[in-house]
């Protein structure tokens, strides 16, 4: 055959094998679970990433700094100079420059906070026509929260560059270049007492709101004095009052964190990448009837196009993953997979979240 025609029961043969490799009956397939707990799926509100930056200058480059015609270059060189008890006396010397680049200075606090004394990576990028920065060292420089009105120093960067693309030279790392200089904690009280758990985006949902709520309350009604202290208030948010007796909030966070949710199936979501070539499918994506025409395959889904029963004689909902896995077999390459999905979606027949990156 030079076309491949898959009708329902065609796909039914060609598929079955697939599916009785892999189970028994639908029933042991579709039912189990990995233990998940409330840390994996939620965020505290108040913990996020916070960007510090500023301004330094780069030495040490091998004529690819920036252009000896670039006042904002000299005049930062020389102010390092002064600062560096080594004034500046005729500005004729700054002439030849190609060893030094001004550059932004960038890094990101982890969400967690970060205290005076830690070290973390910051990612430094020519400013003014620098060639590449191939060799070079960040002198010394300051470095300050993004968006806040005082000029507070945060933390100190300086280092030797490391080019991590080298298509792209005019950017680099310093490995344990900011040494911070202030702590910085995040303020995770919303109210006196009183927290909120967000939901990651690839769990949020009322379902998986209320299995939060549901777990929390369960796990400390009876300290709570038979009294619910998680409320979901949205898809994303479960507000949550401490107990007590918990005056530490980082022991009862901690206890909240652990906490396995029961029924935390994940949702029905299809993530496609056409550019890696990649298909994830999680949580019980079913496909409703149709028929595809695709370049040179035609497919042909009745329903059910597999019929495979459990032992209580109950039939399996029609599952995506059974019609990527018999494509597979018959060797269809994942851009026309991807093609079929795309459309399956565009026509409200994939029952799913469909992303494409």
């Amino acid at each position: 055959m030079t076309t491949s025609q898959i009708t329902g029961k065609q796909f039914a043969i060609r598929s079955i094998a697939v599916l009785l490799a892999v189970a028994v009956s639908a029933g042991d397939i579709r039912t189990a679970h990995a233990v998940t707990r409330i840390g994996t799926v939620c965020t505290i509100d108040g913990q996020m990433p916070l960007r510090i930056q500023g301004i330094g200058i780069v030495v040490g480059l091998n004529g690819t700094g920036d252009p000896d015609d670039t006042a904002s270059t000299a005049r930062a060189f020389a102010a390092f100079l002064k600062l560096s008890n080594n004034p500046l006396l005729d500005v004729n010397e700054l002439r030849n420059l190609g060893g030094v680049a001004v550059v932004q200075i960038t890094a990101t606090i982890p969400r967690t906070g970060i205290s005076r004394g830690q070290q973390l990576d910051c990612k430094v990028s020519a400013m003014h026509g620098a060639k590449s920065l191939e060799g070079g060292s960040l002198i010394s420089a300051p470095l300050e929260l993004v968006g806040i009105a005082d000029d507070t120093v945060v933390g100190l960067a300086s280092g030797r560059l490391i080019i991590e693309d080298l298509l792209n030279p005019t950017t680099a790392r310093v490995p344990f270049g900011l040494v911070m200089e202030q702590t910085i904690d995040m303020n995770i009280l919303r109210k006196p007492n009183q927290i909120r758990l967000l939901l990651n985006r690839q769990y949020a949902g009322y379902d998986m709101a209320r299995e939060v709520e549901r777990a929390i309350n369960t796990r400390f009604y009876l300290e709570a004095q038979n009294v619910n202290i998680a409320r979901a208030i949205s898809p994303v948010s479960i507000d949550v009052n401490i107990p007590e007796q918990y005056d530490n909030h980082v022991e009862f966070l901690g206890l909240i964190t652990e906490i396995t949710l029961k029924n935390a199936g994940t949702a029905a979501r299809v993530v496609v990448n056409a550019n890696q070539g990649t298909i994830i499918v999680t949580g019980e994506v079913e496909i409703s009837s149709a028929v595809i025409a695709h370049k040179n395959l035609n497919v042909e889904i009745t329903n059910p196009f597999v019929e495979v029963r459990n032992q209580d004689g109950q039939q399996s909902p029609q599952q995506l993953a059974d019609l990527v896995n018999a494509l597979n077999q018959l060797k269809v390459p994942t851009d026309d997979i991807i093609g079929i999905l795309r459309e399956l979606h565009h026509s409200g027949r994939l029952h799913a979240e469909f992303i494409e990156r």
